[in-house]
């Protein structure tokens, strides 16, 4: 059960951060996550310059709740939930509202070819750069992941550094594609 924080642990770390280890690849060590680790990740994960201030304002506050997970775990999931709803707020703004709300945005996006997954850094070698073959598959996954957070998932995970660079890329796709030129 989540606690409430007692004031004199707000700048305490959540003892569930203290159970990941960083590995270095070229020495094999390792040594216990730090604060720094998780900012240093979340600072590299940015909006591409023609994403609009409103989206960018949005997409940071999620940034920002990923940070301070390290002295709150449960704000992983409160920074996935803001970051989903950035990326339907983004989704509407350049294709405005669809009746099938956000898994039928995202269908759409990537049908105009403004997701393509050549756009996204975690897929090692795209099929070519007009490939969708994960792009098809993200409406469905995305959507069955916010929605779990929307209508009270409690399920616990520190993936919310992951989440935020994989919406990134979804909301930089949208700017930067050719439909909004």
């Amino acid at each position: 059960m989540e606690e409430f924080t007692q004031f004199s642990d707000i700048t305490t770390a959540d003892e569930r951060n203290l159970f990941f280890a960083v590995i270095d690849q070229s020495s094999g060590t390792s040594r216990k996550l730090a604060i720094k680790d998780i900012y240093n990740s979340i600072n590299s994960i940015e909006l591409a310059e023609p994403v609009p201030d409103s989206i960018r304002s949005q997409f940071n506050i999620a940034k920002n709740l990923a940070v301070y997970s390290w002295f709150s775990y449960s704000f992983h999931q409160v920074s996935e939930m803001k970051a989903f709803a950035t990326v339907e707020n983004a989704l509407k703004c350049v294709l405005g509202k669809h009746k099938k709300g956000f898994c039928g945005l995202l269908i759409k996006a990537v049908r105009l070819g403004l997701i393509k997954d050549n756009g996204f850094t975690h897929i090692a070698k795209p099929n070519g750069p007009e490939s969708i073959e994960y792009s098809e598959k993200l409406p469905e996954i995305m959507s069955k992941l916010r929605n779990n957070l929307a209508h009270g998932g409690t399920t616990l995970h520190p993936g919310s550094v992951k989440n935020l660079l994989i919406c990134s890329e979804v909301i930089n796709q949208l700017y930067e594609n050719e439909l909004n030129k």
